[in-house]
């Protein structure tokens, strides 16, 4: 079948290069005003309540999963429709998920108000002079859910237009806001309320702009219309099992810090959290590269299936280029890297937790192409499956080493974790589309790799020793990347090319 413009457009190397670019930019940006923030917040708030704050974060995240992955399936079935031509009952399916969501975000607030005592009061280790402050923060994050839920169905419609530049210009300033916010409030009260509101504030005042910005590129969400009950079952088929993904996939990222909480104290998260936050950033590389391949993914099955193997060998390569000089430099520095920015009471407490950290980041980038290669094939529930039957598992273990290496053993944990997943999803990736097997038996070659490297360098104590070991692996990066780099310069609006 002919292709017609519109997915050419969605389709073309420049754009999902160009695009992949403003996704990063819009995610990573906001690192640096971390860096800076955290260090005062531990000093403004204390560490025990930015311990807290942490897990605020956290939950500002982690509860858009009360959409029930119908921001995700509107990616989906916006991009099949696309591919396809058919635009015509295009406003009852965004409609139809906008209200579903709003509803269920509504849903998830009754959920916290109720749950946020017995939490705060019977789980978390919290100091009982600020259990009632911690409680009012929750309750004003659970008031916030609505909103924070409703993004997702307007960022949704964005990635399937490939509008990640209108992202990342929303998503940069809501970044910086979610550390500058309460850093701002930090100046007259330590308070965690007040730094609640202020991240409430941004995210209200992100939704709006994103709410604008997608009924430029979808005219139907200027005229509201009633659900449609034949969309209502894709939405959910298709984000029921995304659903279970994301409840269980950040149930086990942060769940080391309610372990830790609870086992060890708010003063063990910070050490934990303060280094997480930033080795968690460089996530943000295969993040934006899977934001963009989604929709690019979901168009491709509908009208260029044979594209998916090509956008498979070349994100895998680009990522472990990307992913490989930052988490070296992370692994091979970090004792002085943490002596240098938060002082020497955290380079001792947490120079192991950041290594496994760093380990367990680059071992899971080989785990983000699969997993969108499953989801935008329409088989989300692999993925949610593969989760669950690593969940139980991956508690017992977190218990095991956090009770036996304190948070050096939790960070082990996570990173075995990734391990695994990154295994599992490789071979069902493998058994749904065999042209693949080869080029995933490389994957597993490269991962053996990296793990032996890694537990040489571990043994490599003095500074310069690890300074050359660093110094290899750039080379060898930019030595591998050139080629790419050069075939992006040279690319014009070809389709059959991701970079």
């Amino acid at each position: 079948m002919k292709k017609n413009k519109l997915t050419q457009s969605l389709m073309s190397g420049r754009r999902l290069a160009r695009s992949a670019i403003w996704n990063f930019a819009g995610m990573a940006s906001p690192l640096i005003v971390g860096l800076v923030a955290m260090p005062l917040l531990i000093d403004g708030m204390g560490k025990e309540r930015f311990g807290l704050l942490t897990i605020i974060w956290m939950g500002v995240g982690y509860f858009s999963l009360f959409d029930m992955g119908l921001g995700r399936a509107l990616t989906k079935l916006v991009a099949e429709r696309l591919g396809k031509g058919q635009t015509t009952d295009m406003g009852r399916l965004i409609w139809t998920a906008v209200l579903l969501i709003v509803g269920l975000g509504m849903f998830g607030t009754a959920v916290v108000l109720l749950g946020a005592e017995p939490l705060i009061r019977h789980v978390l280790n919290v100091d009982p002079k600020i259990q009632e402050e911690t409680i009012k923060a929750f309750r004003i994050l659970a008031i916030g859910l609505p909103v924070v839920v409703f993004t997702t169905a307007m960022i949704g419609l964005l990635e399937a237009h490939q509008r990640f530049a209108s992202i990342a210009a929303v998503r940069i300033p809501l970044g910086i806001l979610t550390f500058a916010g309460p850093l701002a409030t930090t100046q007259f009260t330590p308070d965690l309320v007040w730094a609640t509101t202020a991240l409430l504030f941004a995210r209200v005042t992100a939704a709006a702009t994103l709410f604008f910005l997608a009924a430029s590129v979808r005219k139907e969400l200027k005229n509201p219309q009633l659900p449609s009950r034949k969309v209502i079952g894709p939405l959910f088929h298709f984000g029921g099992w995304l659903t279970v993904t994301n409840i269980i996939s950040p149930m086990m990222v942060y769940f080391d810090r309610f372990i830790i909480g609870s086992m060890l104290s708010m003063t063990a998260v910070t050490f934990y959290v303060t280094p997480y936050e930033v080795v968690s950033r460089v996530q943000r590389i295969p993040q934006a590269m899977m934001g963009v391949i989604f929709p690019a993914m979901a168009t491709a099955m509908a009208g260029e299936r044979e594209r998916l193997v090509y956008l498979y060998k070349q994100t895998i390569r680009i990522l472990l280029l990307l992913m490989l000089p930052p988490m070296a430099a992370i692994f091979l520095l970090a004792h002085e890297g943490l002596e240098l920015w938060l002082g020497p009471q955290f380079s001792a407490s947490s120079t192991a937790v950041v290594q496994w950290l760093a380990l367990g980041v680059l071992i899971n980038s080989f785990a983000r192409v699969p997993l969108t290669l499953l989801q935008s094939s329409g088989r989300p529930d692999i993925v949610a499956k593969t989760h669950l039957v690593e969940l139980l598992p991956y508690g017992v273990l977190l218990w095991f080493m956090t009770s036996r290496f304190g948070i050096a053993g939790s960070a082990a944990a996570w990173s075995i974790r990734m391990l695994f997943d990154s295994l599992l999803l490789n071979q069902f990736a493998s058994r749904m589309v065999p042209e693949l097997r080869n080029a995933i038996k490389h994957t597993y070659v490269t991962m053996a790799l990296l793990l032996g490297f890694s537990t040489l360098a571990f043994f490599i104590t003095s500074l310069e020793g690890r300074g050359l070991l660093l110094a290899a692996t750039l080379g060898h990066s930019l030595i591998r990347g050139w080629p790419i780099v050069n075939k992006l310069l040279a690319l014009r609006q070809r389709t059959v090319s991701l970079v």
